[in-house]
């Protein structure tokens, strides 16, 4: 049956939304070695897997960052620091990670901790080696 009419013969109701199993974000380098070792080294996540153009992060329980190196994958780097995506991570513990980028003298580290989103969360922003933002945030109660 030809997609088409498949489509004109659907349910009124649609059906209910498929399961998640997590997330994964994918940055591109043009120094990949760079980034993979400061997402190891300063950001401390845990990388889980390691093949030519590619290093892959846990950053939570089902939910990771992909490194992927300038010519690997879909996508090619970007230079300069608007790269139209943002890694933003939720935590409980933003005075130890502003402590702890603080001491590696990640980029952004030097601005505080300081209100954001409307009012909503506390938050400070660091900049990678080429330029992506990570963002930590904690909603305020």
């Amino acid at each position: 049956m030809p997609l088409d009419d498949r489509m004109s013969t659907a349910s009124p109701t649609p059906p209910s939304i498929p399961k998640v199993d997590g997330v994964l974000t994918m940055f591109y380098y043009a120094d990949l070695a760079a980034a993979e070792r400061w997402y190891e080294e300063v950001i401390g996540f845990e990388k889980i897997l390691r093949l030519d153009g590619l290093a892959l992060f846990r950053v939570h329980a089902s939910s990771h960052l992909a490194l992927v190196g300038d010519g690997a994958g879909s996508q090619q780097p970007i230079a300069g620091s608007n790269k139209g995506a943002i890694l933003s991570i939720q935590t409980s513990e933003l005075q130890q990670w502003h402590q702890r980028l603080f001491a590696h003298q990640a980029p952004g580290t030097g601005h505080g901790l300081h209100i954001g989103c409307d009012g909503l969360t506390i938050e400070f922003k660091v900049r990678d080696p080429e330029g992506y933002t990570v963002e930590f945030f904690e909603w305020i109660d």
